[in-house]
């Protein structure tokens, strides 16, 4: 990438940051503060010592709006990619939520994506396409004596590596029985797609998801990444007894976690990045889910980065608010001095500013308003 091209993503990156305080998905590492300690970690223990190795855990970052969750998940985004994994990222709300564990899966299926070059491809089928592209045979013969829950969508998986041999009907049928569309058996067996069975149906969500991903190992990628992002409260109810729905989502959400450490989902990261309170409910609906996560409040020690419940502050290395607006500032004036724009008495204006962000926003979700100020303040000078 040359120098213009990164300075018109930087751009880009700081009007978005300026209008809506969260940087565009690709470019959250250019103007990322305080996160590569815990990044340098992920890596390491995470991605080479668990994941590349077949396993799977699961994470919780808690954050109220404007914390940085969103931040964290397009950063580790961006590493996955790096070290060849699937991503599928999903934004939980009140349309797509835990309570329908169907739509989930078929919203993963069919927006999990790879990075290949400088292409971003997606969906679980064109992802198979494009790994079938490279010579996989010892992949497909190993991955064909593996256990995995849904043997007729493994199949499935297998045909899709194979698209050149398939003709147009075959694909299209194939594509969508891999997106989680209702697809005949018959129609499939017409056109010469054998062994392929099991729609995808809330009864079955759960094992076909796993199915997804160990299969996914098994044919070649690192594993995958699976980031649930809750940007509006999901798990509340009104009433005095949770219903029957919220105690099926936590339940699941248990069994998500479980999955990680008994071996049932491979090659996997799991996270979920949710505000104050869902953690609470989880364990109001299904205590035994509190009991995996083990919440408590007002601890004396700073969490480490290896509990699996981690306020989102303390994922930044620059977690007292002073040090993270001087950090930010110095980082903006980089940015417009790289781009070409004046620099002068510009630190001193942006922390003059932020400090006057910091005295009116109390608590750890000053960070979108404060990045939408120094990103409008840089554009200025440019």
């Amino acid at each position: 990438m040359d120098s213009f091209e990164t300075n018109e993503i930087l751009v880009n990156a700081l009007e978005q940051i300026a209008s809506f305080g969260t940087a565009p998905q690709d470019a959250s590492h250019l103007v990322d503060v305080g996160t590569d300690g815990y990044l340098k970690y992920f890596e390491e223990e995470i991605i080479e010592d668990i994941v590349s190795c077949g396993g799977a855990t699961c994470k919780f970052y808690e954050g109220v709006y404007g914390s940085g969750k969103s931040h964290i998940l397009n950063m580790l985004r961006e590493l996955a990619f790096s070290r060849g994994m699937v991503v599928a990222s999903t934004d939980l709300s009140q349309a797509i939520s835990f309570t329908d564990w169907k739509l989930v899966t078929e919203y993963i299926l069919q927006n999990m994506e790879i990075r290949s070059g400088n292409q971003i491809i997606r969906s679980l089928p064109e992802i198979l396409a494009a790994l079938g592209e490279y010579d996989i045979t010892p992949n497909i013969e190993k991955l064909k004596g593996e256990y995995l829950p849904c043997p007729g969508f493994v199949n499935a998986m297998i045909y899709a590596t194979q698209k050149n041999s398939l003709d147009n009907k075959a694909w299209e049928l194939l594509k969508q029985y891999l997106l989680g569309h209702k697809v005949s058996v018959v129609s499939l067996r017409d056109n010469g797609l054998m062994g392929i069975k099991g729609n995808l149906t809330k009864r079955n969500s759960e094992f076909i998801l796993k199915t997804a991903l160990g299969a996914l190992y098994h044919l070649g990628t690192t594993g995958t990444l699976l980031l649930f992002d809750e940007n509006e409260k999901t798990l509340v109810h009104s009433s005095r007894a949770p219903s029957r729905k919220y105690k099926e989502a936590a339940n699941l959400i248990r069994r998500m976690i479980d999955g990680c450490s008994n071996g049932l989902i491979m090659g996997a990261v799991v996270i979920f990045a949710v505000l104050p309170g869902f953690l609470e409910n989880c364990n109001m609906y299904y205590q035994a889910l509190g009991q995996r996560i083990n919440i408590v409040r007002d601890g004396l020690h700073r969490p480490a980065w290896r509990w699996p419940l981690i306020p989102v502050e303390f994922i930044n290395s620059a977690d007292d608010p002073e040090d993270f607006l001087e950090r930010a500032a110095n980082l903006y004036v980089n940015i417009v001095k790289k781009i070409g724009g004046s620099v002068s008495n510009l630190e001193s204006i942006m922390l003059s500013k932020g400090q006057e962000i910091l005295k009116s926003n109390v608590g750890s979700g000053y960070k979108r308003k404060l990045m939408k100020t120094l990103s409008n303040i840089a554009l200025e000078r440019l």
